[in-house]
């Protein structure tokens, strides 16, 4: 039987856009679709819109709520994850891009001292616009925009994308004192080389001491480094991983759940169905059902 690998990669292989469409639109539905979004970066922006329920962000360590309304800004190579809380639902869309989109690579003052250091996060700017501060509605209507015409898949749309998006940084950078932005989290540069490695081999027995030699940390430093910069330990991390494998697989082949869970690293079918009600509410069958019954976005 074939491993099944996820599509969310700690540092994600998926191409999230091309020269002539440099944007990527996504839908998150946890626990519909998946238990959750790991910590993970990727080399474009992102920009988030809450559309329902409640949950937790996190970005490079830092703790975010997440409630309808609500709009996340993510830099380029920050590492990021995204929770339900517990026993509930979350609901959100993704407009991950390229800084081509927006002209950034084209060397004028608005790109160079603006919109690259943006994207960079080297300058300060908020990494969650709240549906309940008044003073952000402008950006958040820019955001809600942008997300909108992306959905149209066209051509002409893209100039709306483009319009919109310049316009948020526009506000962000009229409505905050720029000024260098926090260096990136030491917790998660430390832990990156184990994040990459758990990705890949989710479904091999993997041990902490092996984990932290390949970050050259100490056990007990590099559970402390992981804790702070994802939110949880690393065995909880690798965990997740595995499961959100193991939606994956039952959303999209008819294998038996016993193979798909050995598959994905449980060698406990009992624990693997306690993890799976624990993290996604649902037994693995009711999983099933559920989300082959929902469209694809």
């Amino acid at each position: 039987m074939q491993r099944h690998v996820s599509l969310m990669q700690t540092r994600e292989r998926r191409t999230h856009s091309t020269v002539r469409l440099p944007y990527s639109l996504y839908e998150g539905r946890i626990p519909e679709l998946y238990a959750d979004v790991p910590a993970h970066w990727h080399e474009e922006f992102e920009l988030n819109l809450v559309c329902g329920g409640a949950g937790l962000f996190l970005l490079e360590g830092e703790r975010f709520p997440a409630a309808p309304g609500d709009v996340f800004l993510i830099p380029q190579n920050t590492l990021h994850a995204a929770y339900a809380a517990d026993g509930g639902s979350l609901r959100f869309e993704a407009l991950v891009f390229h800084p081509a989109l927006l002209g950034a690579d084209n060397g004028d003052r608005s790109a160079e001292d603006c919109l690259l250091p943006l994207m960079r996060g080297e300058l300060r700017c908020p990494r969650r616009l709240a549906a309940a501060d008044p003073a952000a509605a402008e950006a958040r209507l820019c955001a809600g925009r942008a997300l909108q015409s992306a959905q149209e898949n066209s051509a002409r749309a893209d100039l709306l994308v483009k319009s919109e998006l310049l316009r948020l940084f526009y506000l962000v950078c009229a409505g905050a004192p720029l000024g260098k932005a926090r260096a990136e989290g030491a917790d998660g540069a430390l832990i990156r080389a184990a994040l990459t490695y758990m990705a890949e081999n989710y479904a091999e027995p993997l041990r902490i001491d092996a984990l932290a030699a390949r970050c050259n940390l100490s056990r007990s430093y590099f559970m402390l480094c992981f804790r702070r910069a994802t939110g949880m330990s690393a065995m909880e991390h690798l965990t997740r991983l595995r499961l959100r494998a193991a939606c994956e697989a039952l959303r999209g082949s008819g294998d038996r759940v016993s193979d798909i869970a050995a598959a994905c690293g449980f060698n406990n079918l009992s624990n693997f169905n306690r993890q799976f009600k624990r993290l996604v509410g649902c037994s693995p069958l009711a999983f099933r059902r559920s989300a082959q019954s929902v469209p694809q976005s």
